[in-house]
């Protein structure tokens, strides 16, 4: 009983933290009460313990932020930052060769997280955070994952409706398996304005000490300016490299 009455301490505790996203970063204790389905003074209690151990930051004004304390231990993931920090070298390189938007990102279950991104003269006003978690069917690093994800999860994606983001997203199980054969065969994807409908994005995957896919690298660009085969062999070969530096195989 008292480990059960710990988790569910733990699970309110989580969706305190959930509440917050990327549109509502700054929330007041009635936001967080109500986005949590939380009684207020269940609230009040845990945003003042998360806030005691620096989890949440409260502003003069009486709102609430993420604290700098989660960042500093989300920082120790290694799956993320040993990646990051081996890749930030090659991608700065492929920066300056393009000087358009790059991004690295790694699955978290059936989503991407970005964990580095140079952003582009030309990058859209709305771009991906670091940390922030996509969907994986749309965007060049998503299909990338997905592609080379275990079976069964490619199969759970596949069966579930597909958000569309534009017109030119995804809408069938039939067109995106094919994409996703196409992936594996040529060695990177193309996602011809998925998601944003004046961007396409050039993307190839990082392998690990055990040739497993580990991580995948977009450049994204304007349309107009796309050239796919000129993009895929600049994307690759630094994804050749990363990869050596992560001790792949081959």
């Amino acid at each position: 009983m008292v480990l059960e009455g710990r988790r569910s301490v733990l699970g309110r505790a989580l969706r305190v933290l959930d509440s917050f996203t990327a549109d509502a970063s700054t929330l007041t204790l009635s936001d967080i009460s109500r986005r949590a389905e939380l009684p207020v003074s269940t609230t009040f209690r845990l945003v003042t313990e998360l806030a005691e151990w620096g989890a949440l930051e409260r502003s003069p004004s009486g709102t609430y932020r993420v604290g700098l304390r989660l960042w500093e231990v989300a920082s120790l993931a290694p799956r993320a930052v040993g990646v990051r920090h081996i890749a930030l070298p090659f991608i700065q390189d492929l920066y300056e060769i393009t000087h358009h938007s790059v991004h690295l990102a790694v699955r978290e279950g059936d989503e991407l997280v970005f964990v580095e991104r140079l952003i582009g003269r030309n990058a859209p006003i709305r771009r991906p955070r670091i940390g922030g978690r996509y969907a994986l069917h749309a965007t060049g690093v998503g299909l990338v994952l997905l592609a080379h994800a275990p079976a069964d999860l490619q199969e759970s994606v596949l069966s579930a409706p597909l958000h569309v983001f534009t017109p030119y997203t995804y809408r069938t199980e039939r067109d995106l398996r094919k994409a996703l054969a196409d992936v594996r065969q040529r060695g990177y994807a193309v996602s011809d304005r998925q998601v944003n409908p004046e961007m396409v994005a050039v993307a190839a995957p990082v392998h690990g000490h055990r040739n497993e896919v580990i991580a995948a690298l977009s450049v994204v660009v304007p349309h107009e300016e796309a050239d796919p085969a000129k993009l895929s062999q600049l994307v690759r070969t630094t994804t050749r490299a990363i990869s050596r530096s992560c001790g792949a195989p081959r």
